[in-house]
C-alpha cells in the first residue's frame, strides 16, 4: 500500500490519469488491489497541482464504472455456466441456485449498492448481479449512485491530507490507515445490521411459507 501510494503521487498529470484509471478498472475486476489508494492519491495530486478536480473526478469515476461493468457482463456471460459446472454443482444444487436467484432479485438493489463500499464483497456481488440477470441499466444506476458517494469522499480525504500534512508521506500513510479503519468499522456495523434484518425477514417468511 505504501509503495503504491508513493508511486502514484510521483507521477505526472497525463500518466497519472492513465495509470489511476487502469488500476481502478483492475480493482473493479476483482484484482487484489486497494481501490481507496489510487483515489486518495488522486486527491493528493489535486492538492499539489498535478491534477485538477474535474478531470480527476471524471477519470476515477470512469475507471470505477468501467471495471464494474466488465465484471457484471462477465457474470452475465459466465455466471450460469460456472454455477452449472459439475464441481460447483456438488455444493450448489439446482434448488439452492433458484433460491439464491430469487433472494438476489428481492434484495439485489441493496446488495449492489452496499457492495461498492466493501472491497471483499464488491467483486462477488457484481459478478452475481450479472449471473442473476439483473438488468444492466438498474445495476449501473445503483453502482453509479454509490460511486458518487465513495469516490469523492476518498478523493477529498487525499486532498485534505495534502493540506494537513504537505509532503510528509509517512504521516499521510498513517492517516490513511487510521481513517480507513474508522470508515471500515462504521460501514461494517451498518452492513451487519442490514444482514441481520434481512435474515430475520427471510426466517419469518420461511416460517409463514
Amino acid at each position: 500500500m505504501e509503495n503504491l501510494f508513493i508511486y502514484l503521487t510521483d507521477l505526472s498529470g497525463g500518466v497519472a490519469h492513465l495509470i489511476i484509471f487502469g488500476i481502478l478498472v483492475a480493482c473493479g475486476l476483482g484484482f487484489p488491489l486497494p481501490e481507496d489508494i489510487p483515489l486518495i492519491a488522486a486527491g493528493y495530486l489535486v492538492w499539489d497541482g498535478t491534477l485538477t478536480w474535474a478531470p480527476a473526478l471524471l477519470v476515477t469515476m470512469g475507471g470505477v464504472v468501467v471495471g464494474d461493468t466488465i465484471l457484471f457482463f462477465l457474470g452475465a456471460k459466465l455466471g450460469v455456466k460456472f454455477l452449472k459446472n459439475p464441481w460447483v454443482s456438488r455444493f450448489y444444487s439446482e434448488t439452492k441456485i433458484k433460491r439464491t436467484r430469487a433472494y438476489f432479485r428481492k434484495y439485489g438493489d441493496k446488495i449492489v449498492f452496499i457492495a461498492r463500499f466493501f472491497a471483499g464483497l464488491r467483486a462477488v456481488a457484481f459478478f452475481m448481479a450479472g449471473s442473476m440477470h439483473m438488468k444492466y441499466r438498474r445495476f449501473i444506476v445503483l453502482d453509479f449512485l454509490a460511486a458518487l458517494i465513495s469516490v469523492p469522499i476518498w478523493i477529498g480525504i487525499g486532498f485534505g491530507m495534502g493540506k494537513l500534512f504537505g509532503d510528509q508521506i509517512d504521516q499521510i500513510l498513517k492517516g490513511v490507515k487510521e481513517i480507513k479503519t474508522v470508515v471500515t468499522i462504521i460501514l461494517s456495523l451498518v452492513l451487519v445490521g442490514i444482514v441481520v434484518k434481512l435474515v430475520t425477514k427471510y426466517r419469518q417468511a420461511k416460517k409463514a411459507g
